[in-house]
């Protein structure tokens, strides 16, 4: 890839001089990011490091102090319905009584409107997400019956069926068994082969090298970003990690 592509309006995700506080404590500081179409990035830092809020505030659901954000070169506003969204899922209320596939299909509400009911081909196109997720036998099930990495798939799926060129997902492997594991990073680099961007806020380092090609290193300012081989380093570690770094253990996954 060439230099001069970080700067190039055809960005999947381009940040400038973002800025963002909590009652008045910057959670992240003049952030400068980008990242390009067609790669699969893992977002990391240690806990606090503002991660979530980054793309929270990406997606326009969290307000900057200061900043803008371009996704494909427009405004989030611009993009509604071509951005898939999977949040962390402490967020979500599993108890609201809704089937699988009532999930699903609230992935196209904003194609079909929000009065029309999914019609037969709506709902071809949720079974065939569910299926791609391995979930189809699931569909008429309630969403609170299922395990955490079946709900995570379900939600995969409802990000799937907008058909977005951009997938964002908010640690989606946390709390899952490592099949589920397994299956998610298969999918998600199926998609990314496909062309689509995949964005993923990750916390297992150990796993950076082998499931991502590019990687953003946070710690409230940006650390480094770039390709994973570029970035995942001894030095860049340490910068975002600091003391953190010898408790998580991953001082042999740099060695060179």
């Amino acid at each position: 890839m060439r230099d001069d592509a970080l700067h190039e309006p055809g960005q999947a995700l381009h940040v400038e001089d973002l800025t963002v506080s909590y009652d008045g404590a910057p959670v992240l500081w003049d952030i400068d990011l980008d990242i390009p179409p067609g790669v699969m990035c893992a977002i990391v830092g240690p806990n606090g490091a503002g991660k979530s809020t980054l793309i929270k505030a990406a997606l326009g659901l969290v307000r900057p102090v200061a900043g803008h954000v371009r996704f494909l070169g427009h405004a989030v506003g611009r993009m509604r319905g071509r951005i898939g969204y999977v949040p962390q899922r402490h967020s979500v209320d599993w108890d609201f009584p809704t089937t699988v596939r009532d999930v699903v299909e609230m992935g196209l509400y904003r194609s079909l409107g929000w009065f029309r009911r999914p019609g037969r081909d709506a709902r071809a196109r949720a079974l065939a997400a569910l299926a791609d997720v391995g979930m189809q036998d699931y569909a008429d099930r309630q969403i609170s019956q299922l395990s955490g990495g079946q709900q995570q798939r379900v939600f995969i799926a409802r990000a799937l069926v907008q058909d977005a060129p951009i997938l964002i997902l908010d640690e989606p492997m946390a709390g899952v068994d490592a099949a589920t594991e397994a299956a998610i990073i298969a999918l998600l680099k199926r998609l990314r082969d496909d062309g689509r961007t995949v964005i993923v806020v990750h916390h297992d380092l150990t796993t950076v090298r082998s499931y991502f090609d590019w990687l953003v290193m946070l710690n409230v300012r940006i650390i480094a970003q770039g390709p994973v081989r570029a970035v995942y380093t001894p030095e860049n570690l340490r910068a975002a990690y600091g003391r953190q770094l010898a408790m998580i253990g991953v001082f042999d996954e740099t060695a060179p």
